[in-house]
């Protein structure tokens, strides 16, 4: 039997880290939810999870910044990155993020992009725009 993945959430709005952890729960192991990116950096130091997902935009540190942060200092945990815009996800992967979803997509693509990291696949969401019907308000 494979253990679950474990896994650390980082979102500066708790209603976004509940449905994420939620969403993320029967799959994996969520072993710790912070809401800045230095918390973030310092708990993922501490626990060193198999997968990070975090926000992009974070106060203190976004996520992009805690993730090269954390890559600076040896740490080579994938992130996966949320966030209500689409626009630089093809930027996000090219500076070390394994996977992009958008906030709207979570329902839907967050549990196959977290996935997706072990196998060292990168995975951008749909575009987000529109309806979901596995749509999640949280931003």
């Amino acid at each position: 039997m494979n253990a679950k993945l474990r896994v650390l959430i980082a979102d500066d709005h708790e209603q976004c880290r509940w449905a994420i952890a939620r969403l993320l729960h029967t799959e994996f192991d969520v072993v710790g939810a912070v809401d800045n990116g230095r918390k973030l950096v310092d708990v993922a130091m501490s626990l060193q999870p198999d997968v990070i997902v975090s926000d992009v935009s974070m106060p203190f540190l976004t996520g992009i910044q805690a993730m090269e942060e954390l890559y600076r200092k040896g740490y080579e945990i994938p992130f996966v990155l949320v966030s209500t815009a689409n626009s630089e996800a093809e930027d996000y992967i090219k500076v070390g993020a394994m996977a992009f979803v958008n906030k709207v997509d979570m329902g839907h693509d967050l549990v196959t992009a977290v996935s997706s990291v072990v196998l060292r696949e990168a995975s951008v969401s749909r575009d987000g725009e529109g309806q979901h019907s596995n749509c999640l308000e949280c931003a």
